[in-house]
């Protein structure tokens, strides 16, 4: 949600601080839920009987899925991965691209999680790959070189590598679901990502949902992202492939900045869980009736209809859902095929507003309005996204790494019982981050709505302003929990990416870290 425009539109939803006192802050005195209680606590939450995430990570792990800064390529070698998610036993083809013709390189993958606090594990090596020479991206200069396969599509600024196969690999019957990590090494040691995610546990209770769509739209490798800011000549594109490689985090996309803490976190419990890619979920919404609980994992600002629809749905059949940072649900995409006719390979973002008369941009206007490219909470639309998590996005500041986090005045919840947290505390851990959610009195915030947390922070434009941390309880008796702040989940674990501005941030925070394994238990229990 960064270098967001429009500003004025989007933070007028709350009267002040007295209104939501007067409105949500519930009458504590009646504790949490009005029906059953879990009766658990965050140490029960690995079974007696070990799942697939507990026995992996009773297995070796190695640090040496890290990128050192200094090894970091830019245009020596580039790579990307022809799926967002496989299944054991289906295959994955790798795209690869060196600066010179016949650059000897390596691919090695890791999978992600705790492994005694080293956070990777090697899964598999494939050594003396020969490079071919498809072209690159220079992201100082926004040129394209040497690529005579690339796309660029002039009227929407869609861009795709279109690279020859370099390596498919059938992924063993032995991986366990979770998020991976290709890295791709060339001969003078310069090193490049590219992340997927496994499936497979397709009955545990949790199961935890990457925003890929977000990658996508962030992504500005040929010149063009969804973001004038980091778009050739200020141009964003309105439609963005998954056929390139990633500029973001060293080809990681968004999984090493925004998603490591709570992966680290939830694996280290020893919860029972699955990985999704949000393009699974859109392609098939039923997939989420499987589970108990439903998880956003990180950066999560890009929807289509058929994920809010399949997540609006889960709820209403008593799953409970968790939003990990703010700005979930922010903008309505559509997904299309790419020019090879592969299924939900392009990301569609016009980005029009009713509010700046400028819908007609999308050839959906007046066509199918319901699909039309806007923000959820625009009039043409009128979902905005509190109806479904409590809270929406609020503001940002990219010139501050990040508020204290408050706990809410005088909140007495179970939520808390067990995490020495009490009312008023704050901690000075960035924990809001550059962007937040709040409290919007739109008539849309559920009626059960509670606060447990109310931060202070203060906008780009020198406003003050409020993150929420919240939850409520849907009427089919699920959870809904939301932090309201895109750096939340850093309170849950040590770990930061080393390359990024926030990476001098303070610790983990215990007492958050209770906090979350309530609410794990309160998200599987019927209220």
């Amino acid at each position: 949600m960064k270098r967001r425009s429009a500003i004025g539109i989007i933070v007028s939803g709350v009267s002040g601080a007295g209104l939501l006192a007067a409105k949500f802050v519930p009458d504590y005195m009646k504790g949490l839920f009005g029906g059953q209680q879990s009766g658990k606590t965050q140490a029960s939450a690995a079974s007696s009987a070990p799942n697939p995430i507990t026995l992996e990570n009773a297995l070796p792990g190695t640090t040496e899925w890290m990128i050192p800064a200094e090894r970091s390529a830019t245009v020596q070698i580039q790579a990307y991965a022809g799926a967002r998610s496989v299944a054991p036993g289906q295959p994955l083809t790798f795209y690869v691209s060196t600066q010179e013709a016949g650059t000897p390189y390596a691919i090695t993958i890791y999978r992600l999680g705790w492994y005694q606090g080293a956070g990777g594990r090697l899964v598999t090596s494939i050594k003396n790959l020969v490079g071919q020479a498809q072209g690159y991206f220079n992201e100082v200069t926004f040129e394209l070189i040497k690529s005579p396969s690339a796309h660029t599509d002039p009227a929407t600024h869609l861009v795709e590598a279109r690279w020859q196969p370099s390596h498919t690999l059938t992924i063993p019957a032995d991986w366990t679901t979770g998020v991976y990590l290709a890295k791709f090494t060339d001969a003078h040691g310069m090193q490049t990502y590219t992340s997927f995610t496994v499936r497979g546990n397709p009955t545990a209770p949790y199961v935890l949902v990457t925003p890929d769509t977000t990658y996508a739209a962030y992504n500005n490798w040929g010149g063009h992202s969804l973001y004038a800011s980091n778009s050739k000549e200020q141009v964003p594109a309105a439609k963005v492939s998954f056929d390139r490689p990633s500029t973001q985090n060293q080809g990681s996309d968004q999984v090493l900045s925004y998603q490591a803490n709570a992966i680290r976190w939830f694996e280290r419990q020893g919860y029972d869980l699955t990985y999704l890619s949000n393009i699974d979920m859109h392609a098939n919404g039923a997939l989420l009736l499987r589970h108990q609980a439903y998880i956003s994992l990180g950066h999560d600002e890009y929807w289509t209809m058929g994920m809010r629809n399949a997540v609006e749905n889960a709820r209403d059949q008593g799953k409970g859902l968790a939003f990990l940072e703010a700005n979930a649900a922010y903008w309505q995409v559509r997904l299309e095929p790419n020019s090879a006719g592969v299924a939900n390979r392009s990301v569609v973002c016009y980005k029009v507003l009713t509010a700046q008369d400028d819908l007609h941009r999308d050839p959906l206007y007046n066509v199918n309005n319901q699909l039309v490219t806007t923000q959820w909470r625009d009039a043409l639309l009128g979902r905005p996204e509190n109806a479904m998590i409590g809270v929406m996005y609020s503001n940002y500041n990219n010139n501050q790494q990040g508020s204290a986090w408050h706990v809410a005045p005088q909140v007495q919840t179970a939520l808390f019982k067990g995490t020495g947290l009490a009312a008023g505390q704050q901690y000075n851990y960035g924990l809001v981050g550059h962007e937040w959610d709040k409290v919007f009195d739109n008539g849309h915030t559920p009626s059960t709505l509670k606060i447990l947390g109310s931060s202070p922070t203060v906008s780009i434009d020198g406003k003050t302003d409020l993150s929420h941390t919240t939850y409520y309880v849907a009427p089919s008796g699920s959870m809904v929990f939301a932090t309201g702040s895109i750096f939340w989940t850093s309170a849950l674990d040590s770990y930061r990416y080393s390359i990024s501005p926030w990476k001098n941030e303070a610790q983990a925070v215990p007492e958050i870290q209770n906090l979350m394994g309530n609410v794990m238990d309160a998200l599987i229990t019927h209220h």
